[in-house]
């Protein structure tokens, strides 16, 4: 299988260090330079050249090149999951690989739990939410305690933080409803805290995940990075859990 990459930033120079990446695309063609493997000067040329395309760049980039890839019959995957909060154009992206043969994956990123989460659904889910803690300096933000910062949906809360809260419209996705959401910027911290409460027909559970940023991009969860090599790793295995 050959790997290609769109967004040449933090993900792509994690991954490569553990997987063989045979061509990249970015928009700054610079951010390249040091990556082994062939810098595309378009997603056209990048097409050609892979089976498998990671996107790791941007909600905008999902927006821009995933119909095109898809519609080449080429296997993708979302690691900007925050543009699938759209429904109309996930069903459009579904469509479309429905109809040229392509796959579609999207990876648990900074979370766990989703298994359980995608099993509960089955039995009907009363109550999903979900409570994110950043670092304030992650947010850009200059404050001396924790505060909230946002409270309201899914589908809200990536319009006004498309690189942090990309696990709530995962969340939404696997249980088919627009979660509720609460932000909070904490200075005291330098992990990422996500705490998933769920409860149902199954039971109930309480998730609380603390992942360290990565040390080039406070941005980006180091576990997303690792979920993803894991993710393309798994689509070799003969045994797989489900």
């Amino acid at each position: 299988m050959k790997i290609g990459i769109i967004g040449c930033g933090n993900i792509a120079h994690l991954i490569s260090k553990e997987l063989r990446i045979q061509a990249c695309y970015d928009i700054l063609p610079e951010k390249c330079h040091d990556l082994s493997c062939k810098s595309c000067k378009s997603v056209d040329e990048l097409i050609k050249k892979v089976d498998l395309i990671v996107e790791a760049a941007s909600i905008e980039a999902v927006k821009d090149y995933s119909e095109k890839i898809l519609s080449h019959g080429k296997n993708m995957i979302i690691m900007s999951v925050g543009a699938l909060a759209n429904k109309d154009f996930r069903r459009r992206l579904i469509q479309i690989a429905e109809k040229s043969g392509a796959e579609i994956y999207i990876t648990s990123g900074a979370i766990g739990g989703v298994d359980l989460v995608r099993s509960a659904k089955a039995m009907g889910i009363d109550k999903l939410t979900l409570q994110t803690y950043k670092s304030a300096e992650s947010l850009g933000l200059n404050i001396s305690s924790k505060e909230l910062i946002f409270k309201g949906k899914a589908s809200e809360a990536i319009k006004k933080f498309p690189q942090s809260v990309n696990v709530a419209v995962l969340l939404s996705i696997i249980a088919d409803r627009d979660i509720d959401v609460e932000v909070y910027a904490d200075p005291s911290i330098d992990t990422n805290v996500h705490v998933i409460d769920i409860s149902g027909g199954f039971g109930e559970a309480k998730f609380e995940i603390k992942n360290r940023p990565s040390k080039d991009n406070p941005k980006t969860s180091y576990l997303a990075a690792l979920s993803l090599i894991e993710g393309i790793n798994s689509l070799h295995e003969k045994i797989r859990v489900i």
